[in-house]
């Protein structure tokens, strides 16, 4: 049985991770990828007598001890958002929910480097609570409302209305996938909506606007600006399927400083922070906890795997 130093939690399909692998592999490191997809392949076991995790599946033999894992390597959601495209069996209920739950108990590895911990993940994927916790850190933050009552939304003729958490529904009728964007939006049009039913974020519309994607690991900043044709994007950028330029550029130290603040008090390792540069200030706009960048790796050249792979061995 073989002992490994780092635990790689992921699915089989991750871009991220596999970057993540590879400078593992590079460096010689011992560590085993147990993707979520596949966790019904393994005979899995966490003995509480010997202090450790063991991994089996044909061919394999693994093993991590509680007390000395060095590093996780956390990419997964700590709570199911999406849909099922067909009714569960009470079988299958009971493999999401059991399976959720074997995912928070790998925090039995308390020494280890995680890259981040399901708990601290959990708390901090709240965009309130990012957002009272960016204030206190001094950064700039958009005028906000959580709300189920566009009534309650004064002095402001357009705004952004988006969901409180990531919001991905399935169709059964027309048998397809839905994702919800940020939206700008009216708020004599908002107010036309009966919202009673689900609370939204509702921020100013800050226009014009560049929007920023800075890769946060372990106190170091990986930033961008988000361009099309060389210009800001109104609304969300999410919503551009082509044409945009992911360009790299400094961020002023005091809004490093401030941004390090908030991830030391959020206790995060990593995390995808979304800004926004309007009328010469950096606003925050959220911190994504287990946020996607491989693409920034590839498209805009930067050493984020290797970062996290630093972050990892400590």
């Amino acid at each position: 049985m073989n002992k490994i130093d780092y635990l790689i939690l992921s699915s089989s399909f991750d871009y991220s991770t596999d970057l993540v692998c590879y400078r593992l592999l590079e460096r010689g490191c011992k560590y085993y990828r147990l993707n979520r997809d596949e966790f019904k392949k393994h005979r899995l076991c966490m003995d509480l007598q010997r202090q450790r995790l063991i991994i089996q599946a044909p061919g394999i033999e693994y093993y991590a001890d509680f007390v000395d894992l060095k590093g996780v390597y956390f990419r997964a959601p700590v709570f199911l958002r999406t849909q099922s495209k067909k009714e569960l069996s009470l079988d299958e209920q009971l493999e999401r929910n059991q399976w959720s739950s074997f995912i928070r108990n790998l925090t039995v590895f308390q020494n280890a480097n995680w890259v981040n911990s399901p708990v601290e993940t959990y708390r901090a994927e709240n965009k309130m609570l990012q957002l009272c916790k960016a204030k206190q850190c001094h950064l700039q933050i958009p005028k906000t409302w959580l709300t189920n009552d566009s009534e309650t939304i004064i002095g402001e003729n357009v705004c952004i209305v988006k969901s409180l958490d990531t919001a991905l529904f399935y169709d059964f009728q027309a048998r397809k996938e839905m994702f919800t964007y940020t939206n700008v939006i009216s708020c004599d049009d908002l107010q036309k909506y009966d919202l009673s039913q689900s609370p939204v974020i509702v921020q100013e519309f800050l226009e014009p606007k560049v929007d920023c994607r800075v890769t946060y690991v372990n106190g170091k900043m990986f930033p961008v600006k988000i361009l099309f044709h060389d210009k800001g994007v109104v609304g969300d950028w999410r919503s551009q399927k082509e044409g945009l330029h992911y360009e790299k550029f400094n961020l002023p130290q005091s809004v490093m400083d401030n941004l390090c603040l908030l991830m030391n008090c959020l206790n995060l390792k990593f995390g995808g922070i979304d800004l926004a540069l309007h009328n010469g200030k950096y606003y925050f706009i959220e911190v994504n906890p287990t946020g996607e960048w491989g693409w920034l790796e590839t498209v805009a050249g930067l050493e984020i795997s290797d970062e996290i792979c630093n972050t990892l061995i400590g």
